[in-house]
């Protein structure tokens, strides 16, 4: 969008609104009389010998300039705030159809509250303060044709739900990385509220991925909405945002934690700080074969994730391992590489005693079947003492973070 101040015709400027100190009375009592002219000025003449005199023009600087044709679907009406401060913005589609909208978070724009059509014209009215006046004024610009490259969103975040006190705001563009002189542009229209309000913050994994999480976990009940407003976002390499999603979801009103160690083999479930079950378990071998008889690390990851689904029946594959189509029961996920906690019955004899797995967590099957129905989508686990680290980016991992870690992921935060 351009930021250039529009040429000084009735569109791309404004006009002042004198408040006059003499009431309607005392205007009739002097024979004087006032009128408003169509484009906002205030004329005054006497007794019909003199004209009209004009207030200068104001001009406030909003963008999309005037006759622009070059905005986006996802444009902003600013305006240059050394010139006025807007009180109300109201914008409307060619030929009336009104867009709703409010003010950034940041007070620095007005935008739409859904991306606006390719190739149709708008009208924005701004009404706003200018040196103790109330001004207004407008611009109308015209948005281009729907681009070809876009950028899709994955969202990973369950919707209109209950879940755990951990549960983080988490997407991705799917096969595309943001470029770096573009992510601080594409921050800011990411909107999160909580209600209660609480410190939080969105952190860039990489170019494709975000996370979005709370200084510390949510408090209990928290109501958590978000809006993705990336729907014909530029992101300067010829490739735009495809659509606007949005989404909510409640903290449960207690924390569950689960923490694995595995210096002892115990696997241990928390209700609010307090352990309410522990279960033996065994966890990922230090090293096994894969499928050309090659040593691989399969230790399971030391770190804080969360539970990031829960699957009663699963299907293991590994073309590396060999293996396919392993019937599991009680499959809860805790990285995208495909550790996941889930019972084991082969594994009953070491369970509490060594590890044996690819990677994965292994209780007996009555104890998954416990940990399934007690956990939910975000509640946070801690795995202890597997000397493998967590790579950020295989899940949720933010969790792994420092809180100034977190922030330093922020293109948003002040250096």
């Amino acid at each position: 969008m351009s930021g250039k101040e529009a040429e000084p015709t009735l569109r791309g400027t404004v006009t002042r609104r004198r408040t006059l100190a003499l009431g309607m009375a005392g205007l009739a009592a002097s024979g004087l009389a006032a009128c408003s002219g169509g484009d906002g000025k205030i004329n005054s003449k006497g007794d019909g010998d003199k004209e009209p005199e004009e207030e200068p023009m104001y001009v406030l600087g909003l963008a999309p300039a005037d006759g622009s044709s070059e905005a986006t679907a996802a444009a902003e009406i600013t305006w240059d705030p050394a010139k006025g401060e807007p009180k109300e913005v109201k914008l409307a589609k060619d030929g009336g159809e009104e867009v709703a909208g409010e003010f950034h978070p940041d007070g620095t724009s007005w935008i739409p509250s859904q991306p606006l059509e390719w190739e149709a014209t708008y009208t924005a009215t701004v009404t706003a303060e200018a040196e103790g006046e109330e001004v207004t004024g407008a611009t109308t610009f015209t948005v281009i044709a729907s681009p070809e490259s876009r950028a899709e969103v994955q969202v990973y975040s369950p919707d209109n739900t209950t879940v755990g006190q951990a549960a983080v705001v988490y997407f991705e563009f799917v096969g595309y990385g943001v470029p770096e002189e573009a992510r601080k542009a594409v921050e800011r229209r990411l909107f999160v509220t909580s209600e209660p309000a609480q410190e939080a913050s969105w952190h860039w994994i990489n170019a494709s991925k975000l996370e979005y999480r709370p200084k510390e976990y949510w408090k209990p009940g928290t109501a958590v909405s978000w809006r993705l407003a990336l729907g014909g976002v530029d992101f300067g390499d010829g490739t735009y945002g495809q659509y606007d999603l949005s989404g909510s979801f409640t903290t449960d009103t207690e924390l569950r934690k689960m923490v694995v160690d595995d210096s002892n083999k115990r696997f241990d479930c928390q209700r609010d700080g307090a352990s309410v079950n522990q279960f033996p378990t065994s966890l990922g071998a230090k090293e096994l074969p894969d499928k050309d008889g090659k040593k691989m690390d399969t230790r399971s990851y030391t770190g804080n994730m969360i539970i990031m689904s829960r699957e009663k029946d699963i299907e293991f594959s590994s073309a590396e391992f060999d293996y396919e189509d392993i019937e599991i029961d009680f499959g809860m996920r805790l990285t995208w590489n495909g550790q996941y906690i889930h019972s084991a019955p082969w594994a009953k004899d070491k369970l509490g005693k060594t590890n044996g797995s690819h990677g994965c967590i292994n209780l007996d099957t009555a104890d998954a079947e416990w940990v399934y129905e007690y956990c939910k989508w975000g509640d946070p686990i801690e795995v202890k003492n597997t000397g493998r680290s967590l790579p950020q980016g295989d899940g949720v991992t933010s969790w792994d973070l420092s809180w100034e870690d977190v922030l330093a992921g922020s293109y948003l935060t002040e250096s």
